[in-house]
């Protein structure tokens, strides 16, 4: 969590940056200086939260981006009824259920209720959270501003028993942004305001709609401007989307919690939508699900033998050490179906930084899906966006499938025989 919320600041802040002086087309070595990055740390991190490179994020910015993903999204929420959803149904992939309070407790603002506070970081910057045994009733994100959110949040429950808590606090902010846990809410607001948080919770994630789009749903076409302040009001981000909704120009009209912060959430859940393939750079994490891909490797290999021990080693020692190379991997649904080494060594020929691909596998249960030529497209062009002008990857001479699969990536077969001597 500590490295996400690091990483988050550095990026949003890069993305600042990019608005801010696009017009002047700053290098991706100005951008990583300015924020305090190496650029191929940068560049992997950037792109690990906005799915596209800084170059390509700063050739199209935000707008054009957002109008893509309007066009690819269009009417996403009558889609939704198409298939079985409807705001009355379980809602939030069929796990949040959103309780709004009693008239009582409108009326007295929360009294006598027992609420549970406090401050933690996520992979979007701080925040505080606040939650009941009905459920989390307040999300919101700080940007140095703590007295005003705090202040925002006594106002809607001015008449809670509030206890502070930090450490349930983290619990709470942890099972949400890394483990993916669901939690009921408990929200405070109109008939309309709750009808349309619930349009919200249908959007699937990864997924942006208009404001229009919301007003249609609620069946308020013309109430485009109360749907708008609606959203506004929401009072429990991320987990109720409204960042998800943007105008119908594509513009990134206001979020509570930041534009920035709104344009980094929108991207990074375009790449990593539930049920879709994810590539990304491996973490220390992930070495025990990469070490089982690789004994499956070294069964088929003539020349290896699986030893976790070495294995887990070298992957440790890859992962830890930017200079040496990366390891990529692609995962469904949080589990590793493939992986990808790519080391760095420099070409006496080229005069450059070059690259050696190896152990490329693809989990027999998810072959066929295209899922490894994405991987190594996405491991090339990071090799490319890391200075490499050559990729070489090694295969055994009589896996004639191989063979095939790396030509149609584009690879061509060399006239060099590799040779090897081992102490």
């Amino acid at each position: 969590m500590e490295i996400l919320h690091h990483n988050y600041q550095l990026i949003a802040k890069s993305i600042a940056y990019i608005d801010t002086h696009f017009k002047d087309q700053p290098s991706i070595d100005e951008i990583a200086k300015k924020i305090g990055m190496s650029k191929y740390h940068f560049i992997r991190v950037f792109k690990e939260y906005v799915g596209v490179t800084p170059k390509q994020f700063l050739h199209s910015v935000t707008l054009n981006y957002a109008k893509e993903h309007i066009k690819k999204s269009k009417s996403i929420l009558d889609s939704s009824l198409d298939i079985g959803l409807s705001s009355s149904s379980r809602l939030h992939e069929l796990f949040v259920n959103l309780i709004g309070v009693t008239p009582k407790e409108w009326r007295e603002k929360g009294k006598d209720v027992a609420m549970t506070y406090g401050f933690g970081i996520t992979p979007f910057g701080e925040a505080l959270i606040a939650y009941t045994d009905k459920g989390v009733c307040y999300l919101g994100f700080i940007d140095n501003n703590k007295e005003a959110i705090f202040k925002r949040f006594k106002e809607i429950w001015e008449n809670a028993n509030l206890l502070h808590d930090d450490i349930k606090a983290h619990t709470y902010l942890e099972n949400i942004f890394i483990k993916n846990k669901k939690y009921n809410l408990l929200v405070k607001g109109t008939n309309l305001q709750i009808n349309v948080w619930k349009a919200l919770l249908n959007l699937p994630n990864g997924v942006i709609t208009t404001y229009q789009d919301i007003a249609n749903f609620v069946e308020q076409p013309k109430a485009v401007r109360a749907v708008a302040n609606a959203i506004g009001k929401n009072h429990i981000g991320f987990l109720i989307p409204c960042h998800r909704v943007i105008a119908k120009s594509g513009a990134m009209s206001g979020y509570r919690w930041g534009i920035e912060r709104k344009k980094i959430l929108i991207a990074y859940e375009s790449t990593h939508k539930e049920d879709s393939i994810n590539y990304r750079v491996a973490t220390l994490e992930d070495i025990a699900s990469l070490c089982r891909l690789l004994h499956k490797l070294f069964v088929q290999e003539a020349e290896f033998e699986p030893n976790s021990v070495n294995q887990e080693k070298a992957l440790k020692m890859i992962i830890e050490n930017d200079g040496i190379g990366d390891i990529y991997v692609a995962s469904l649904n949080n589990e590793i179906v493939g992986m990808v080494n790519i080391l760095y060594t420099v070409s006496t020929a080229l005069g450059t930084k070059v690259a050696l691909m190896e152990d490329m596998i693809i989990d027999e249960k998810h072959r066929r899906n295209n899922i490894g030529s994405s991987l190594l497209k996405y491991a090339i062009s990071f090799a490319k966006e890391n200075g490499c002008q050559r990729v070489t990857i090694l295969t055994d001479e009589d896996n004639l499938a191989a063979h095939e699969f790396y030509k149609k990536v584009g690879f061509e077969k060399s006239k060099m025989t590799p040779f090897r001597i081992q102490f």
